[in-house]
């Protein structure tokens, strides 16, 4: 779990302090982290500690300090775009001009197409697109700089789950 804890360094921006203690509790005390956060577990259908709670812990940590977003399979379109930018402002990342997406084209693109097309555009500013798989039918979406996506990909596969930065 180790990986994990590194994890939390690269990825929680200025709450490390918290989001290292919430997986921290996850990994040595799943009982207790239960039941501190069962209602967070519960709209996910999990209603007991289960061999992911380490990672669910650092996903949903993530998200409710808006350092990811969570996003259905079938949204698409300038709609993602804004969710984008959200994450860089949080982040204090770069802002970009989403110009070139503003034909009515763009919102017609399957979610997997957008996204992509979206994360072409980021790279260009050197920021990576990527979403932690929470084995579940939406994208648990980051922007990290590009110089951190392989070693934050190496870290999540240590620990055992999976990052994607392709969709």
């Amino acid at each position: 779990m180790n990986a994990l804890l590194l994890l939390v360094k690269k990825l929680s921006c200025d709450v490390e302090e918290q989001i290292f203690s919430e997986v921290s509790l996850a990994i040595e005390k799943p009982e207790t982290y239960f039941e501190k956060f069962q209602d967070r577990l519960d709209e996910r259908g999990i209603d007991s500690p289960i061999d992911q709670l380490a990672w669910i812990s650092l996903v949903d940590a993530l998200l409710d300090h808006d350092l990811a977003f969570e996003l259905d399979w079938k949204e698409s379109g300038l709609y993602i775009c804004d969710v984008v930018d959200e994450l860089l402002d949080r982040k204090k990342m770069a802002c970009i001009s989403w110009g070139d997406f503003e034909d009515g084209e763009f919102d017609e693109l399957p979610t997997s197409q957008c996204l992509n097309e979206i994360s072409e555009k980021l790279k260009e500013e050197g920021i990576s697109l990527a979403y932690l798989d929470i084995d579940s039918d939406c994208y648990v979406l980051i922007t990290v700089p590009s110089s951190d996506i392989d070693e934050i990909k190496k870290l999540v596969q240590e620990a055992g789950y999976r990052i994607q930065d392709s969709f």
